[in-house]
């Protein structure tokens, strides 16, 4: 602007001082004179109004360099923050590889055992397995609250998360009789062991001599116990009697069946059961026999009531017959049980071991009567279980045939003991039967 200003100026000026000059010729020559000067002067003003003045030149200049920096600055800040951001995700990822890895380790040894609802025996039982000491950080049991009878088998099946449950044997055979849950059950549940066998107490007033005569009358279970509520039910179908099963608290149940509101309390747990024990022998209460009729098959073992059981409600030198019902430890045997069954696997020693312990003084009697031996007839075992058991076994057998040759060669001297092979062989067998019916062990 300021150089067109400039131009004006001067082309002004030249005008001017010719018409003062020769203003004749100029007024001649003004049309030529103005086209020559055009001419020689338009390129001039075409290149100068064209380029910015040195204000502009240096300002544009000075933006250029600072876009520049600029573009720079936000290119490397780019960068640092892609290198910033790449950091993050790989740092992020390898914290989430690290914390899988944790998580993992931590669950290769734990194994959840569905056990009762508090107050119940399977609670308790799943408990005392799961406390004690044998067990380690690597190596934990942990006992899930459950609802028992055929819930517990649901649960076992279905249930994500779930390795080991303490399901009644009666509700095993139910189940796979009736297919409750499809076919094969034989195929798809492994057993570790068979517990001890609990027995079924039916509590009774004074005007109820039989367990035939709770027909058309109510009969009680504990709270949040399947196990006894499936058993009883079973029982009364089994039995023909026609009473109704009412869910009632232990301790309410006792009064209603001693005022006659209720006829009878069932309660399934391991002799002796101490809130039955401490009861007082006033009369208002008794235990009815539970003959194991044809009609109970096999779901059912014999049991039977003494008076150093329950001094209050049974004379001495007497004894009440009743059924009990084995406690089965069952595992889940489908092919999306694979890593749960690497996890038996791997506790299966420590286990048994816990179970060895428990048949001391210290616990309840019933742990005596474990034979980790015994087999489940129908069912196929745990393969890692079987293989502990087989092996414990032909130990034991070497064992006891050492004891044998050092018994046979203490008494050798005398010549009253046969020395033949099959002599031998049939004094070992007899040994070994003597050995084992003192450890609870099968013939």
């Amino acid at each position: 602007m300021l150089s067109s200003i400039h131009i004006q100026a001067f082309v002004f000026s030249t005008r001017h001082s010719a018409d003062r000059v020769h203003p004749s010729h100029a007024r001649r020559l003004r049309p030529v004179g103005i086209v020559v000067i055009a001419i020689l002067f338009f390129p001039l003003i075409a290149f100068l109004t064209g380029q910015p003045a040195p204000a502009q030149i240096l300002q544009g200049q000075t933006l250029q360099a600072q876009t520049s920096q600029t573009q720079t600055s936000q290119a490397q800040t780019s960068q640092g923050r892609t290198s910033q951001g790449r950091t993050y995700r790989a740092s992020h990822r390898a914290g989430l590889g690290q914390q899988e890895l944790l998580q993992k380790k931590h669950n290769e040894g734990a194994l959840m055992m569905l056990g009762g609802y508090p107050g119940t025996s399977y609670f308790n039982l799943a408990h005392e397995l799961a406390g004690t000491p044998i067990w380690s950080d690597d190596l934990r049991l942990i006992a899930v609250d459950a609802r028992g009878g055929i819930e517990s088998l649901r649960d076992l099946l279905l249930l994500r998360g779930i390795d080991l449950a303490l399901v009644p044997k009666n509700v095993l055979d139910y189940a796979d009789t009736t297919a409750t849950f499809g076919p094969g059950l034989r195929e798809r549940l492994t057993y570790i062991t068979e517990l001890y066998g609990e027995e079924v107490h039916i509590l009774a007033g004074p005007d109820v001599p039989s367990i035939e005569n709770l027909s058309g009358k109510k009969v009680a279970v504990p709270l949040q116990d399947g196990n006894t509520e499936f058993t009883v039910r079973d029982l009364l179908h089994r039995l023909q009697i026609d009473a109704e099963v009412v869910k009632v608290a232990a301790a309410d149940a006792i009064d209603e069946v001693r005022s006659g509101t209720l006829a009878a309390l069932v309660l399934m747990a391991g002799k002796p059961l101490r809130s039955v024990a401490e009861l007082p022998s006033d009369g208002s209460l008794h235990l009815l026999a539970v003959p194991l009729t044809p009609a109970l098959g096999d779901r059912y073992s014999p049991g039977i009531f003494r008076a150093d059981d329950y001094p209050g409600l049974i004379p001495a030198n007497q004894t009440i017959d009743t059924v009990s019902v084995a406690v089965v430890l069952v595992a889940n045997n489908s092919v999306k049980s694979e890593e749960s069954s690497r996890r038996i696997a791997r506790s299966v020693p420590a286990f048994f071991e816990a179970l060895s312990e428990f048949s001391g003084p210290q616990r309840h009697p019933k742990w005596s009567e474990v034979n980790l031996a015994a087999t489940l007839t129908g069912w196929q075992r745990f393969p890692a279980a079987k293989e502990w058991l087989d092996k414990a076994l032909r130990e034991q057998t070497a064992s006891a045939q050492r004891d044998f040759e050092e018994f046979l060669r203490a008494k050798s001297s005398d010549g009253s003991l046969p020395r033949s092979p099959e002599q031998r062989r049939q004094l070992f067998g007899d040994y070994l039967r003597w050995t084992r019916s003192g450890t609870g062990s099968p013939n």
